[in-house]
């Protein structure tokens, strides 16, 4: 089972209020299908993945790429429709602050939507410690060209 959460980073703004908006489309063959809501619908923890997915590599990016966004906690959460195997979905965050402590970790968070068509899926507040790792090639956790 490998999952990739993000196909493609359809855009990146780092200046002045940080953005990024991500393409996904989950396969049907993927097991999370079969979950209580049957074969084609995507489970809400899947969106919330997405969703995380999308703040972490907006805010990895906005620090520089030198530390790692690591979940701390979903402050809000909220789903307004399903989504479903094989549809197009776009994730877009936005960054809403950072804070530094003097340990050297920051804490970040994110607001972050999911849209198939034109209708809002769920939406977010992520927020994110972000850590130093040394010992960690960080190019191969999150590669530059690849989402």
């Amino acid at each position: 089972m490998r999952y990739r959460f993000l196909d493609e980073i359809v855009s990146l703004t780092l200046d002045g209020t940080p953005r990024i908006e991500v393409a996904k489309r989950f396969d049907a063959a993927e097991d999370f299908f079969s979950g209580p809501h049957g074969p084609w619908r995507l489970p809400e923890s899947i969106l919330l993945e997405l969703m995380a997915m999308t703040g972490g590599h907006l805010v990895f990016r906005h620090l520089g790429e030198c530390r790692l966004p690591l979940l701390l906690k979903v402050p809000e959460c909220r789903f307004e429709g399903p989504a479903f195997a094989g549809e197009p979905l776009r994730a877009v965050a936005t960054l809403g602050g950072v804070s530094s402590a003097s340990d050297g970790t920051s804490v970040a968070e994110t607001e972050a939507r999911v849209y198939g068509e034109n209708r809002q899926i769920a939406l977010a507040r992520i927020m994110f410690v972000c850590v130093s790792m040394p010992s960690i090639d960080l190019e191969l956790v999150m590669p530059k060209g690849e989402a």
